[in-house]
């Protein structure tokens, strides 16, 4: 492939960082958009220009208006949404595809797997196996439940936000009382009661070329991360799964990247439990062979891909930074921190035959950077992981009034 012009739509998340990592490696010129705080990208080495931008959580408007004016001063052979961003190009494909190469899938399409209501409704229509689902309208008919434990979801959240395992009673009754539960079902939604399903969890990607699916690839998480994030992965063959991402691109017409969590049940059936409009983190899909960045830039300028390339199983790669957040988090203390570092340090246990996909220190001392100063502050008070795991609104996510605002503008237009 010819070395692109490309300008990524964020630089916080760990999806951006991995989709660098890619283009970084495969020579291309990358910017991007960067709202300020810390970030695993902006500083690469791989990263020729940063754009400052609003928040695209905090003002998706301002945001928009920004990069519509960065698309019309310098030109960009393509533009890959790294994360929700992509929810509002959909939403603008037009007016901004034909400013920069972009593929994003038709917005009525977003809009049903944006809603974890409607979603769930898809799952059942094309026989997709998930876990036990019913949705509730009223905080009385929540409080009610008696499927207990289970998963409490509003419709539309983000980065593992706006989901709640409640246990028992007690539990779910203050899961009802809390205000943005009780907002939604003012608002005339449904909040979903989702059952748990014991497992092991799997990461799906995908890409699409107009309903074709033309890259995919599973992975299991072997090790936890922070906050439900997977430290160790390890690729996987599941035609079960690829059969399924056919059927559900076809019925969407979707168009460009796909993520979906699912657990691999007792009985190694899969179960879905959330799709994401997105690529998620797809470094160990790219070491397996899956070529899914090359296959969305493909269709993001209008080509068509060649054969879905089968990825290799057996692939391993770590997380070093969610591994030892993930101890403080859990608190482990400085100890085990300590021992992460030196396992990965001598290539023992997991890092034995693993690759780092996230912080690459050897191509990239940036990452190292950020490693070592995590760290630093992590055996200095490991309760620091609050404020370096975040516990807000990440600024690369759509909230609820931003999706509002979108949602209301499409059925202005339409």
């Amino acid at each position: 492939m010819p070395e692109l012009r490309i300008l990524l739509t964020e630089a916080t998340s760990a999806s951006a960082r991995e989709v660098l990592t890619v283009l970084g490696r495969r020579g291309h010129v990358v910017d991007v958009l960067h709202s300020g705080g810390v970030s695993l990208t902006a500083r690469s080495r791989w990263v020729r220009r940063r754009y400052s931008s609003p928040a695209f959580a905090v003002d998706p408007i301002a945001y928009l208006d920004r990069l519509r004016q960065i698309l019309s001063s310098t030109e960009y052979d393509v533009v890959l949404p790294t994360h929700e961003q992509l929810v509002a190009l959909s939403r603008f494909a037009d007016e901004f595809g034909e400013l920069a190469g972009l593929a994003v899938p038709p917005f009525d399409a977003v809009r049903i797997l944006q809603d974890k209501a409607a979603a769930a409704g898809l799952l059942d229509r094309l026989g997709l196996p998930q876990p036990a689902t019913r949705l509730v309208h009223s905080p009385d008919e929540l409080r009610a439940a008696t499927e207990l434990p289970a998963y409490i979801k509003l419709p539309v959240a983000t980065s593992s936000r706006g989901v709640w395992l409640a246990g028992d009673e007690e539990q779910l009754a203050a899961v009802a009382e809390l205000a943005a539960v009780r907002e939604t079902l003012a608002s005339g939604s449904a909040v979903l009661i989702q059952q748990p399903v014991t497992g092991t969890l799997l990461m799906v990607q995908a890409v699409y070329d107009h309903g074709r699916l033309v890259g995919a690839h599973t992975a299991v998480r072997r090790r936890e991360g922070v906050q439900g994030s997977a430290s160790a992965k390890e690729s996987i063959q599941r035609p079960d799964v690829v059969e399924h991402l056919t059927r559900l691109g076809a019925e969407l017409r979707w168009h460009g990247p796909l993520s979906i969590d699912a657990i691999l049940d007792e009985q190694d059936r899969p179960r879905y439990i959330d799709v994401n409009p997105r690529l998620v983190e797809p470094v160990n899909a790219e070491l397996a062979g899956a070529e899914l960045v090359d296959r969305w830039l493909a269709v993001s300028r209008g080509a068509t891909p060649g054969p879905r390339p089968a990825a290799r199983a057996g692939v391993r790669t770590h997380m070093l930074l969610m591994a030892i957040l993930r101890h403080a988090e859990v608190g482990h203390g400085r100890w085990a921190i300590l021992r992460e570092l030196a396992a990965a340090v001598r290539r023992r246990g997991w890092y034995a035959d693993s690759q780092e996909e996230l912080l690459p220190v050897r191509e990239d001392l940036v990452g190292a950077a950020f490693l070592v100063a995590i760290t630093g502050c992590l055996l200095v008070s490991p309760a620091l992981w609050k404020q370096l795991g975040g516990s807000g609104a990440p600024a690369h996510t759509l909230s609820p009034g931003g999706w509002k605002w979108l949602t209301q503008a499409s059925d202005r237009s339409g």
